[in-house]
């Protein structure tokens, strides 16, 4: 088998912190076990509430490092052949604010919490497991904050004993914003992911309106893992999207085992919560029986529906047979001249990169879908 190569990933989300009041949302503690056994870690996980009804989990944890990686852009100037520096991670705690001036960075994470008198954000590079403390420290419920980290992909057995799949949004940049209004008229809601795929298969649910795609993924040690994502070709009121669709056929009949696809969408969480009248015949019963009219509070029910998925909106990336099932030998994963492929597989056209701070249909017969 050749070498595999690990496949990459991004999300962005901007939202209003929650939970972040609770017992789990903070830990920092001794391994109790495994190759790491009596070393301190930290974690951190808390909601960022994207919409009224969406709100995504992200988290950090880290060890104590032994040292910190350091970069100098002078030194590299004066000496192309300058890799960073590695410091001792006591070194770095004591003499950070010295490093900095003197134009050091640390690359790991980078967190933006205060602004000065003329409104920029006071941004620093921290080591992770200094920069979960500092977010758990300054951060309260209802803060508003942009998020930019990876993805993880695993699994773990639930208490049924049963695999379920795992993804974790890890942070690598956050910076407190202004409070974001979901009711504002010009809101737009951010759960924006990137991720490069090598794809599996795909199977269509025409009643459903959905593609279920699967992607292989493929992570730093070379360990691969499945996952699902899916092409939603109708909208919420159940009619199809002409481009939606074309991008559901091209996962469901081109795109072959092997080909490696960089995909992008939203990242969804959220709670559908719908009024429900009752059902009955249009007949007073009450008057025939005797008895009260039925009260208000029970002629209706509230029903919720949670839905959660990566929902492709698009391909901007595509390498054909790049793998065989037995043999994934191509190291050549991703392009970085991105085109606009829109026109070509079908989705949404890719709006203005989220990662940049500055950031007439036509009418389709379900009958008419060609797979």
């Amino acid at each position: 088998m050749g070498e595999l190569v690990q496949t990459k990933n991004s999300f962005k989300v901007i939202g209003k912190v929650s939970r972040i009041d609770k017992e789990f949302a903070w830990k920092e503690d001794q391994a109790i076990k495994g190759k790491r056994e009596g070393e301190t870690f930290r974690s951190l996980k808390f909601g960022v509430k994207t919409s009224d009804t969406n709100e995504i989990t992200v988290s950090m944890f880290d060890y104590e490092p032994t040292e910190v990686f350091m970069w100098n852009s002078d030194k590299r100037t004066k000496d192309p052949s300058y890799k960073g520096d590695r410091i001792p991670f006591a070194t770095w705690e004591e003499q950070r604010e010295d490093l900095r001036e003197q134009g050091y960075a640390v690359l790991q994470s980078r967190v933006g919490l205060t602004y000065d008198e003329n409104g920029k954000i006071q941004s620093q590079g921290l080591p992770s497991f200094v920069a979960s403390q500092e977010i758990y420290n300054n951060l309260d419920n209802g803060d508003s904050v942009v998020i930019e980290g990876k993805i993880r992909y695993g699994k773990y057995k639930n208490r049924e004993d049963k695999e379920v799949e795992q993804k974790t949004y890890t942070i690598e940049k956050l910076f407190r914003i202004k409070d974001v209004d979901f009711d504002a008229e010009n809101f737009e809601e951010v759960t924006y992911f990137e991720q490069e795929i090598v794809f599996v298969g795909a199977d269509v649910d025409k009643k459903e309106g959905k593609v279920y795609v699967t992607g292989r993924t493929i992570d730093y040690h070379k360990n691969f893992h499945d996952t699902q994502m899916i092409v939603n070709f109708k909208d919420s009121d159940g009619n199809l999207d002409d481009g939606m669709v074309k991008l559901a056929e091209t996962f469901a009949k081109r795109f072959k085992f092997g080909d490696v696809i960089n995909v992008f969408g939203d990242t969804l969480n959220r709670v559908i919560i719908e009024e429900v009248e009752d059902g009955g015949e249009d007949v007073d019963l009450f008057a025939e029986f005797g008895g009260k009219q039925k009260p208000k509070h029970a002629n209706g029910f509230t029903a919720r529906t949670y839905v959660t998925e990566m929902s492709i909106q698009g391909v901007d990336a595509y390498d054909k047979g790049v793998y065989k099932e037995d043999d994934f030998v191509d190291n050549s994963l991703i392009d970085n001249g991105k085109e606009d492929l829109s026109l070509e597989f079908g989705g949404k056209p890719r709006k203005p990169n989220p990662f940049d701070e500055n950031t007439g249909g036509v009418v389709i017969d379900e009958n008419d879908l060609p797979f």
